[in-house]
Formats: C-alpha cells, structure tokens, sequence
C-alpha cells in the first residue's frame, strides 16, 4: 500500500481513505479537496498514476489544519498508532507542522515493522526529518534548490532560518548537495527540483533532466508537488527510474498544457494520464 500523509487546509478533522479524483476534486470518504497545490496536487498526482498503472489507490492520512498545528497533531497519532495495520510498502510525508516528539515516534515505530517501507519526504515532513536528525532514514527527499541551503545548513531548524552568511556564498547545486551529505541531513536519494533538476544517490550525481524548459512553470505553485506524488506512485509501481520519469513527466505535461503563469496545478493533473499514454508508447 502507497500511504500518502500530511495536512490540508480545511477544518480541523481527520480525513482517512482511498482517494479517487471526482468531479475535478480530490476525494477522500466523501470529502472534497480543492486540487489546487500542497498535499492535495501531491496526493492527485499519485492517484491518477496509480489508476493508469492499474495499481491501488493511495490510502490519504490527512490532518485538516488551520495553521495551528492540531490537523497536524491529529494525523501524526492516527500515523504512529496504526501503521503497522496499513503494511505499507511507501510512506510519503508532505505539508505539516514539523512537530519533534510525533516524529521521533514514527520513526520508533517504523522500525518495529516486520516489513520496512520505503520512506519519501517534501515540505514540512522534509524539515522535520531533518530536524530531528534523522534525515538519512529516509529514502527520497524532494527539495527544491532554496530548500537545499536548508538541508546543508547543519544549526537551522527550518528554511526560515538558514544562515546569512551560507546564502551570500551562492553555492552551486553539488556543493550543498556535499554538504548535506557530509552531515547526514539528507536523505539517501535527493531530488533538486528547479530550472535544472538534479537526481543525486549517496552525494553523487545520478543525472540532471533540463528539458523541456517551460519558464512559466517556476511561477505555477504545486509543480514540485506534482513531482512528489508521481514519484511516489511510480516507486510504489516498482519503477526503477522513477525520479527520473516523474521530473520528464512534469515538464512534458508542462508543454503539451502549453503552461503559462496562470496555469493552474488542476490542468497539469487532468492532463497526466494523456501524457502517461504517450510517454509508455514512446519507450515501448
């Protein structure tokens, strides 16, 4: 099973279920999500994978939350107490309150599995893995080059607070990438979304996808959660290049959509089984 948790901007709740994409929202048990950016564009990038590899959806564990934290105090104790009874096989982590004891315990439990899952993380399950120290358990990071300086900043506890004088040096991507590395603060696959994506194993570079290059998409917010989603998808699928495929994938749809600034992450999502179908038939 491919669990998909984090938070989503909705009433204080929690909204546990298959998700499917139904009337151009996301659902899950008979809620509705806006698929607009953040959790929900991550977590309909999965599904509609899943359903054109014929695979189970994703199971949602999602935490409404209104920026106080407790959507994020609910998912997290639905999480640490139940997941031996999902047996996953895919864990992704996405928007949250980087919270330290609920983190510290998931990982406690995951490590009583009798089956380890595969461990992915973008947004705020990024930070609190890395806060915690232990972002070298996990298997993908997805972050995008400003939150990159965070992962190679060893003293800051989020993006926010990353040191002056570590921005000035205007690094380059596999100087930070080194970093990271050095200080155990990634994880052991990181992906660097940006106008060129970076695919790095262990420190080094595995391969860089830059084309197509669509500007437009630097301004269209749920881009780097698309690429989150499908790769979750595609690592559940078993695919071996799935960094990889999802970072060609994102930019393909970018141009067949004709993306401009006003795009919305809706029409990148609507357009993914389309894409899905063109791009099998190319590699066959």
């Amino acid at each position: 099973m491919l669990v998909l948790a984090g938070t989503v901007p909705y009433k204080t709740g929690l909204y546990i279920g298959q998700a499917r994409i139904e009337g151009g929202y996301l659902n899950i048990e008979n809620v509705n999500f806006p698929i607009e950016r953040g959790t929900a564009a991550m977590a309909a990038s999965a599904v509609e994978v899943c359903k054109f590899y014929g695979l189970e959806s994703p199971l949602c564990i999602f935490g409404g939350d209104i920026a106080d934290g407790k959507g994020t105090d609910l998912m997290f104790q639905e999480l640490n107490s139940c997941i031996d009874k999902y047996d996953p096989q895919i864990i992704t982590l996405h928007y949250m309150f980087p919270k330290i004891s609920y983190g510290k315990i998931f990982l406690e439990k995951i490590n009583t599995l009798a089956r380890k899952p595969q461990l992915i993380a973008d947004a705020g399950g990024m930070y609190l893995a890395k806060t915690i120290d232990k972002a070298y358990l996990f298997d993908v990071f997805t972050p995008d080059e400003g939150e990159l300086y965070f992962l190679a900043d060893e003293y800051a506890p989020h993006p926010l607070y990353v040191r002056t004088e570590l921005q000035k040096k205007d690094l380059s991507v596999a100087a930070l990438i080194d970093i990271a590395y050095k200080n155990r603060n990634t994880a052991k696959t990181t992906v660097v979304k940006g106008k060129v994506d970076y695919i790095y194993r262990g420190g080094a570079k595995l391969g860089e996808v830059s084309a197509p290059d669509i500007t437009a998409m630097e301004a269209v917010g749920g881009t780097g959660d698309t690429i989150t989603g499908m790769l979750s998808a595609l690592k559940y699928k078993g695919d071996m290049s799935a960094e990889s495929k999802a970072l060609n994938l994102n930019r393909v749809i970018g141009e067949r959509i004709t993306c401009r600034p006003s795009t919305q992450i809706s029409e990148f999502i609507r357009a993914m089984p389309r894409i899905l179908e063109e791009y099998e038939k190319k590699i066959q």
